[in-house]
């Protein structure tokens, strides 16, 4: 009996991919043979912190990097970083800002739910622009002494300022430029681009196509930023007497002070030793051996596509999702009658349980993200999705026949 048998919860067929709500995507067994080492011992997380990001760093082609409990806790605390600096006091503070620089701009396109995950440390977000386009002239009048940061979500539709525009302005001023890329890395290229174009941070997801544990991210920067993140992260609960400051090997620079640093605005956003073993075997896995995890995906992905074409009722084409870098079906349900909520109802219940993506469901079209699929799948989705919307018509059309 597996631990969901034994909870009582019933196991989903992810056709969406490496989304939160559904636990993410599988991970390799290397990725699992790291994590149980990492458990077996202990070790100062400070030293696996510093040693994981000169890897990862080496890895991904950045300068620095610090493992977080995913993207959205990486953006805290790039934010917190922007905030203080390495200021103890204004460490202590948060999120109280008040007498510190505290604005955050951010184009009105560029708003999203994740917006929380930068106001948690205080700052207020300051918009410019409109829904589809922003001047240069908006974002030089909103820089002011009270900014602290830009925040870019790349990606965004519409005649917008683009990363390296903002840099430009930004760094004029002195202001760092933070960059929301949890849904735009990988693939790696994309990484060094936006630090090409003059991003100060970046916020990535480590669960995503990284495969690596789905509470895990990346925050990725400036060598002198990323050593001040330890200051609001981690645990230092340790006597004055005791604390080994900056003379200890492992310790980032901001910590060569005579007292440990307060517990910061990011100690709930901790990581295990076995997340950040796993981040860093996931990565180093999807650079040495890329694309090797995707592949039964993708097979099963074709074996959907194969049966589903053979369902008139439904059109099946294939289409590409451009931020994870991946391939997808789209199943149109226009010609069925029944409408798409109610058809991803009906496959989120039944058994077995799938979940599709429903960016498109607005518009009658169903989407499948093969990244999650496991072997088998492919042929169990087809048979439950065709069983389930022939039962759809057969009760609508039943329901038109009695009504009329």
């Amino acid at each position: 009996m597996s631990i969901y048998d034994d909870l009582g919860v019933t196991q989903v067929i992810n056709g969406v991919g490496p989304a939160t709500r559904l636990g993410g995507l599988p991970v390799s067994e290397p990725v699992w043979a790291s994590m149980r080492e990492a458990m077996s011992v202990t070790v100062r997380i400070s030293a696996l912190q510093a040693a994981a990001g000169r890897r990862l760093s080496s890895l991904l082609g950045v300068p620095a990097c610090y493992v977080t409990s995913g993207a959205a806790a990486a953006l805290t605390l790039g934010t917190a970083v922007a905030l203080t600096g390495t200021d103890s006091e204004k460490v202590d503070a948060l999120p109280n800002t008040t007498g510190m620089p505290n604005r955050v701009i951010i184009q009105r396109a560029q708003r999203d739910p994740y917006d929380h995950a930068v106001t948690a440390t205080g700052a207020e977000l300051v918009e410019i622009g409109y829904p589809h386009t922003t001047h240069t002239s908006e974002l030089e009048r909103a820089i002011d002494e009270r900014t602290a940061a830009v925040l870019v979500r790349p990606g965004a539709p519409g005649n917008i300022l683009t990363l390296r525009t903002i840099s430009e302005i930004a760094h004029e001023r002195g202001i760092p430029v933070i960059v929301d890329g949890a849904l735009r890395v990988p693939p790696i290229e994309r990484l060094q681009q936006l630090f090409a174009d003059g991003a100060d941070l970046v916020a990535v997801s480590g669960g995503k196509k990284f495969r690596a544990p789905q509470a895990t991210g990346i925050l990725c920067g400036r060598p002198e930023l990323i050593a001040a993140v330890a200051l609001h992260h981690q645990d230092m609960d340790e006597r004055e007497q005791t604390w080994m400051s900056g003379e200890h090997a492992d310790s980032p620079e901001p910590w060569a002070r005579s007292a440990p640093p307060r517990h910061g605005i990011g100690r709930s956003m901790k990581v295990g030793r076995e997340q950040i073993a796993g981040l860093v075997t996931a990565v180093d896995r999807y650079v040495n051996a890329p694309g090797e995890d995707d592949r039964d995906g993708l097979a099963e992905l074709d074996i959907l596509e194969e049966r589903l074409r053979e369902h008139s009722s439904t059109t099946v084409t294939r289409g590409f999702e451009e931020s994870l870098d991946v391939p997808v079906l789209h199943l149109d349900l226009s010609a069925t009658g029944v409408e798409s909520d109610i058809v991803i109802r009906a496959l989120a219940t039944g058994d077995p349980a799938i979940a599709v993506g429903e960016d498109h469901a607005w518009r009658e079209v169903l989407t499948v993200n093969p990244l999650a699929l496991l072997p088998g799948d492919g042929a169990r989705f087809a048979e439950a999705f065709t069983r389930t919307l022939d039962r759809l018509i057969a009760e609508r059309g039943a329901t038109v026949g009695a009504s009329s």
